[in-house]
């Protein structure tokens, strides 16, 4: 009767006690960038300036080029927007440029810590990047 009342999955283990499963989404492959083997910039060695300590989730399209933003900076996040060209300001990153193998949301990184660039692993996590001073203001 529970199950009737809320709609909704759930998963009874074995001392009884019954879980509700507020996600039904299967374990699916990390994302990759369909231009991983196009591209050079994802090889970069050195990471941008840590943007936020969360990343952003955002609809991306089949077939569409996207410009990830590495040095951090751009005020576009998370793509690029061209910052990393002033001079004056002496970034060494360039944009990660990417397309994705499906429609479908994503979550990319705005640590600019991920080590699969541009999507988010979970370094955010990190103790470097949590005492880390970020752009944004928390």
């Amino acid at each position: 009767m529970w199950n009737t009342i809320y709609q909704a999955p759930y998963k009874i283990n074995a001392s009884g006690i019954c879980r509700v499963l507020y996600s039904t989404k299967s374990t699916t492959a990390v994302p990759r960038n369909v231009l991983e083997n196009v591209i050079s910039a994802d090889k970069q060695k050195e990471n941008g300036a840590v943007y936020d300590k969360k990343p952003f989730k955002i609809l991306l399209e089949t077939g569409k080029n996207y410009s990830w933003c590495l040095c951090g900076r751009s005020k576009k996040q998370p793509f690029c927007d061209g910052t990393h060209r002033m001079d004056q300001l002496k970034i060494s990153q360039k944009p990660i440029r990417f397309q994705v193998e499906e429609t479908k949301e994503y979550w990319l990184c705005n640590c600019k810590h991920t080590n699969n660039r541009p999507f988010c692993d979970g370094t955010h996590k990190s103790k470097i990047v949590q005492e880390a001073t970020s752009i944004i203001r928390q």
